[in-house]
C-alpha cells in the first residue's frame, strides 16, 4: 500500500569518541522539499544527505536534522592565550591604580574574558565523521518510512472502504438513470391528459409520444459518464493497493471522477439522482482530502 507523506524517525550512529544523532520529520508538499539542520563545521556532507535523502523519498516537505551528540569528549585539553590574559591584566592593574582599590580575585576575573581559555580539539577523521552523519540519516530515513507506511496503510484501508462505499452509489446512478426514460413518459402522458381531457388534436397520438421520450432518453443519457466514473473508481482502487508512490496520479483520477459526477448531475434531471449526486461529491471530497496525504 502507498506510504503517508507524514512521519517521524530517529537514529544514533557511534563509533571510538564520535556520535551523531539524526532525526527526520515529513509532512505532505507537492513535491520532495528537503530542509537539512545541522553544524556548520558539517556543511560540506550535506550534497551526501540530500542523495541519501532522494533514495528513500519522492514527495513531502522533510526537515533533516544532525546533532553532534560527543559534547566536549573531543577536548583533549585547555589551552591558556597568554598574550591576551597578559593585556587583559595590565588593564586591570591600570583601572585598579586609577580607582585606587584592588580586585579580590583577578584569577576569576581573567578566566572569565573572552579568549583566555580556549579548548583544544583533536583533529577530526573526516572519513569517520561522514559515515557516522550517513548512517544516523540512514536510519533515521529508514524509520521514517516505516513510520510513513504504518500511516499509509491505516489511510489506505480506509479510503478502500470508501471506495466500496461509493461503489454503491454508482449502482444506484445506473438504476436510477433505467428508469429515468419510463418516469419521463409518464409525466408526458400526464400532462397530455390534462391538456387533452375532451380531445387529442390530430398531430398527438402514441408515436409521438414515444418520439419524445426517445429523444429525451438520448439526451439525458449518462451511460458513458458511468462507464468512465466505474474505471476510474477502478483505477483508484488499484492504485491504493499498490506499494509505489501514486499520489499525483490519485490526485488526477479524482478529478476526473469529479469531472464525471458533474457530468451525471447536470444531465440528470431528476430529483432523486440528484440527491445521490451530492451524495457521491461530498464522498469523493473526503476521499480527495485523505488523498492528499500519500506520496
Amino acid at each position: 500500500m502507498p506510504k503517508s507523506m507524514t512521519g517521524f524517525g530517529r537514529a544514533v550512529a557511534t563509533a571510538e569518541n564520535r556520535a551523531f544523532r539524526a532525526e527526520c520529520r515529513s509532512v505532505n508538499h507537492r513535491y520532495l522539499e528537503l530542509s537539512i539542520r545541522m553544524p556548520s563545521a558539517f556543511n560540506a556532507f550535506e550534497p551526501m544527505i540530500r542523495a541519501k535523502a532522494q533514495d528513500y523519498l519522492s514527495r513531502g516537505r522533510v526537515e533533516i536534522k544532525v546533532i553532534d551528540e560527543t559534547g566536549g569528549a573531543l577536548c583533549a585539553r585547555i589551552n591558556v592565550d597568554r598574550a591576551l590574559a597578559q593585556s587583559y591584566l595590565d588593564a586591570l592593574i591600570e583601572l585598579e591604580l586609577i580607582a585606587g582599590t584592588s580586585s579580590p580575585d583577578r584569577i576569576g576575573w581573567l578566566s572569565r574574558c573572552d579568549g583566555v581559555l580556549c579548548a583544544a580539539q583533536e583533529d577530526e577523521d573526516d572519513e569517520l565523521v561522514a559515515e557516522l552523519i550517513i548512517e544516523a540519516v540512514e536510519g533515521a530515513l529508514q524509520n521514517l518510512n516505516e513510520a510513513r507506511e504504518e500511516e499509509g496503510t491505516f489511510i489506505a484501508k480506509d479510503l478502500l472502504e470508501k471506495v466500496e462505499e461509493f461503489k454503491e452509489y454508482i449502482v444506484l446512478v445506473e438504476e436510477r438513470a433505467s428508469e429515468i426514460p419510463s418516469i419521463y413518459r409518464e409525466k408526458l402522458l400526464t400532462r397530455a391528459e390534462e391538456l387533452f381531457e375532451e380531445k387529442r388534436p390530430e398531430w398527438y397520438d402514441d408515436q409521438r409520444l414515444f418520439a419524445e421520450t426517445a429523444l429525451y432518453a438520448d439526451r439525458a443519457s449518462i451511460d458513458e459518464e458511468v462507464t468512465r466514473l466505474a474505471a476510474h473508481i477502478s483505477a483508484l482502487e488499484e492504485g491504493l493497493q499498490s506499494s509505489e508512490p501514486v499520489g499525483r496520479r490519485l490526485d488526477f483520477l479524482i478529478q476526473e471522477i469529479f469531472r464525471e459526477i458533474n457530468t451525471i448531475g447536470s444531465k440528470a434531471g431528476d430529483l432523486v439522482l440528484t440527491q445521490t449526486v451530492v451524495e457521491m461529491k461530498t464522498l469523493i471530497e473526503k476521499i480527495r482530502e485523505q488523498v492528499q496525504n500519500l506520496e
